[in-house]
């Protein structure tokens, strides 16, 4: 299939679903867990080693990479049964609407949108992860950390700045408002996580 054919296939396809905005919205909040998780487990990692535990590596590579699979996962199985169910409500309301069934075309759109729509969800986390991980393939743990939450954090903010500029909003205000969150998220987990090597050294 050519560009300009899968092009003319994804706007039929978003004629009838109305499958943009969805995927639009799953990938945001794909990618918003993702670099959320991440973010948790790096700032997790790093609270351990002020701790005193030894800086580690290959645990917040593991890590990073179980919990980005299992998101995936989830998002996947999650977003397709949930579409499923809500294309197949539509599809109903417009033939109650219309007092006529469907075209097989049309219910093949709408499954083929709920496909999409699973396999966007599941790979914005993955997308997500990538980002913050790479610095610890690269250089040594602190620096990987430091690394690791300004890449996220970098991120959040371009998220946020490019939804604000859907809307017409100030693209710095809805990108500093991500920042804020990961930051939000960041500090209550250290406070956790040193909290935690009080209570259980």
């Amino acid at each position: 299939m050519s560009f300009r054919q899968m092009r003319e296939w994804w706007r039929e396809l978003d004629e009838v679903t109305d499958l943009g905005p969805i995927v639009r919205r799953y990938f945001v909040i794909g990618a918003f867990d993702g670099a959320l998780t991440i973010l948790g487990i790096v700032t997790g990692a790093a609270a351990l080693t002020v701790g005193g535990r030894p800086g580690n590596t290959g645990f917040v590579l593991a890590v990073s990479a179980s919990a980005s699979i299992a998101l995936a996962v989830s998002s996947v199985v999650g977003a397709y049964e949930a579409e499923r169910v809500e294309k197949k409500l539509h599809r109903h309301s417009i033939e109650r609407a219309m007092l006529v069934e469907l075209s097989q075309e049309h219910r093949t759109a709408f499954r083929t949108a709920a496909l999409v729509s699973a396999f966007v969800h599941g790979i914005a986390p993955i997308i997500a992860a990538l980002i913050p991980v790479v610095p610890f393939l690269l250089a040594g743990f602190w620096t990987a950390v430091l690394a690791s939450i300004l890449l996220t954090l970098a991120f959040l903010f371009t998220l946020g700045a490019y939804l604000g500029s859907l809307v017409r909003e100030r693209i710095l205000i809805t990108g500093l408002r991500f920042v804020a969150t990961g930051l939000g998220t960041a500090g209550l987990l250290w406070a956790l996580g040193t909290a935690g090597l009080t209570l259980f050294p």
